[in-house]
């Protein structure tokens, strides 16, 4: 039997790896153990910077990283720009996390940070380059909930009768509709996956505004007088391990004891808040006629079997962006440091409550501080291990057959 395209790269992968054979489970109670190979200087640090995007941009660097050998298989995002309004620059660092596939998520990278852009041109053209940051957060918030709503529409648009029509419609009748050329349409195609989204803006004036829809993390580091480093984390954790979160969602849909499960949004998807996955928005006989006939192979679809019968008062997903705002001029003679990063760098140090996250954020912003170059490179190694060899080592030689590390993106931002 022919090694699909996959298989090929994974047998290259494991051959580019010349150390000691080893075993681990990783920590990973009950499963495993998987062999690996442990790498020694300076081969290690070659492969993974081998492994990993990265790019440097004056003050800011950024990394993006999946150790698997499949190039289609990382479906994180970033962005940064720098815009110029009214003769002023205006800088924009910015992280999509996508999942259950690529659409979602190159949609939303391509357009959402464009669609800002050209609300924020808009105003700064009547007020004449003055914004107040209360109208600057209900910009963010107003043009995220509505790009998400633009999808949603995408899709209900094409079936006007709305979920009772589709119920009486052939299967036949959907297909003409839900397809174009045998291929899902691509109002369809691209609200089967989702995405997180993370934006951060600086303005000319020094004022920062940190939008979130999911659980990537946003946090900003300040030089104190004496030396030590302040930490604040500027994101929400929209997810199903957040109690404020799971109440949010109970009161939203009483009486369904099921709403969150297994601290998963219908015990279906970890996130509470995204772009894209409208499985969790439309009725569920959307994903059972037209989302299956657009795209009977979709991975999403293959997910959730059993949540559909929990889809009773939808939407469950929120678009709705969390936004912090901080005024930088109150740092001005202190050093900052600001940082970015998808959920794959908590996973790394599973750092899953407030108290745990804490510690790992304050890590994050010691390590960015001690300066030199790649700080994103050396963010990224650290969470994996460090200097022990073996651990970091598992995580880019483990011979497993399917990813065995989440999507990870950093961006850092020194002197901001």
């Amino acid at each position: 039997m022919a090694l699909s395209e996959v298989g090929k790269s994974f047998c290259y992968h494991l051959t580019m790896f010349q150390g000691r054979k080893a075993e681990s489970n990783n920590g990973w109670e009950g499963s495993g153990p998987w062999p690996y190979t442990i790498l020694e200087e300076p081969d290690l640090t070659h492969h993974i910077e081998r492994l990993a995007f990265h790019s440097t941009q004056g003050s800011v660097d950024c990394v993006t990283f999946q150790p698997y050998p499949d190039p289609d298989k990382n479906q994180d995002r970033h962005v940064v720009k720098e815009w110029v309004f009214e003769g002023q620059v205006w800088k924009i660092y910015s992280i999509f996390d996508g999942h259950a596939g690529h659409d979602a998520v190159n949609y939303t990278a391509e357009y959402l940070p464009a669609l800002i852009s050209e609300k924020l041109a808009n105003i700064l053209k009547d007020t004449r380059g003055d914004i107040l940051p209360s109208r600057m957060i209900e910009l963010l918030q107003e043009t995220i909930s509505a790009f998400d709503d633009q999808m949603t529409e995408g899709v209900v648009s094409l079936f006007p009768g709305g979920a009772e029509a589709i119920a009486k419609m052939t299967d036949d009748e959907i297909r003409a509709i839900a397809t174009v050329d045998g291929k899902p349409h691509l109002n369809i195609k691209r609200c089967m996956s989702g995405t997180t989204v993370l934006i951060a803006l600086v303005d000319p004036v020094r004022n920062l505004y940190v939008a979130s829809v999911g659980d990537c993390q946003a946090v900003l580091g300040v030089k104190g007088d004496t030396g030590e480093w302040e930490t604040s984390i500027l994101s929400a954790n929209h997810n199903g391990r957040d109690l404020v979160e799971v109440v949010r969602l109970k009161v939203e849909h009483p009486g369904e004891d099921q709403v969150v499960l297994d601290d998963r949004v219908l015990g279906g998807i970890a996130v509470t808040r995204a772009i894209g996955d409208q499985v969790y928005k439309l009725p569920a006989e959307y994903t059972k006629r037209v989302f299956t006939m657009a795209d009977p192979s979709a991975y999403i679809l293959t997910r959730v079997t059993d949540v559909l019968p929990r889809n009773l008062t939808p939407p469950y997903l929120s678009n709705v962006p969390d936004v912090r705002y901080v005024d930088l001029k109150r740092y001005e003679d202190r050093e900052a440091i600001l940082i970015l990063a998808s959920d794959g760098l908590v996973d790394l140090y599973d750092a899953y409550d407030s108290e745990l996250l804490k510690k790992a954020t304050d890590n994050w912003v010691k390590i960015v501080a001690e300066g030199g170059d790649k700080p994103s490179l050396r963010l990224l190694r650290a969470a994996m291990g460090g200097d022990n060899l073996e651990k970091v080592s598992f995580w880019i030689t483990a011979e497993m057959q399917g990813a065995w590390m989440d999507d990870t993106t950093i961006v850092t931002v020194r002197n901001i």
